[in-house]
């Protein structure tokens, strides 16, 4: 009976999945979100706004409420989804650190918690806040509305962007220890230890001089960093679905079911 008993406790691996595939599973839904978040809220979508209802360069308060329009918010619904979905890639990351790289991981992250209430504040404030501040306007709003639109290259808006993402940055460059396998996790490591470096020199750079975001050069910088988060979303995917694949934990043993 004792024998029976046991047998019966014991849970059936075709059942239940092990730790490890949960954690790539979740890893897939984030590199995949994220990939879909570069695209609802990077070049193409600000590209969509500038085809259809562009916002001119900075005059005030008063030519941005004239020209304010429910479509040029969607850039930021979809950074919401891309902030969402960096969550969900990083903590799958923060699972499969081995176990000597537990406290580094833990620190990523941190990084990363902090870095999401910073960008999806700013990101709730533009498609909720800003444009009923806009919409009818009043000039004794013209002070508000400017530190806060991202319109304005020199709002406080940009700081808590440009500084938000330059803590995921630490985050990405902290987690260069996960991919620890063949050339696509080197490539991995190589991404997300590069993006900490370039986030956090965009955001010094916007102390030194406020309002380069905004500039032909800044315009450029920016679709190339979204061509790095993408890149790395896909590689980062690739890493989970091998995992997934091979049944390879964080440490290269075959744990996972």
């Amino acid at each position: 009976m004792a024998f029976v008993g046991r047998r019966a406790a014991r849970p059936s691996r075709s059942r239940v999945p092990t730790a490890g595939v949960v954690t790539c599973r979740f890893g897939v839904v984030g590199a995949a979100g994220t990939l879909a978040g570069v695209v609802l809220s990077g070049p193409f979508a600000v590209l969509l706004v500038e085809v259809t209802h562009p916002q001119p360069s900075w005059q005030g308060a008063e030519v941005f409420a004239a020209h304010v329009h429910p479509i040029q918010s969607m850039p930021y619904a979809g950074g919401l989804v891309l902030v969402s979905s960096l969550v969900v890639l990083v903590a799958a990351l923060h699972e499969l650190a081995a176990q000597a790289d537990r406290a580094i991981a833990t620190a990523a992250l941190v990084f990363s918690a902090a870095f999401a209430s910073l960008i999806s504040f700013n990101y709730a404030v533009q498609t909720s806040f800003v444009p009923v501040l806009a919409q009818p306007y009043d000039r004794t709003n013209a002070a508000l509305l400017s530190a806060l639109t991202m319109s304005n290259p020199r709002s406080l808006a940009w700081a808590l962007e440009m500084w938000g993402w330059a803590l995921f940055g630490v985050a990405t460059a902290l987690l260069g220890n996960v991919f620890q396998g063949g050339r696509v996790e080197r490539y991995a490591r190589l991404a997300f230890v590069a993006n900490g470096p370039i986030s956090v020199g965009g955001a010094a750079l916007t102390c030194v001089e406020p309002g380069w975001v905004m500039t032909t050069w800044g315009i450029m910088m920016f679709a190339l960093w979204n061509l790095l988060l993408a890149v790395m979303a896909v590689l980062a995917l690739l890493v989970f679905r091998r995992r997934l694949g091979t049944g390879l934990d964080a440490n290269g043993a075959r744990s996972l079911r």
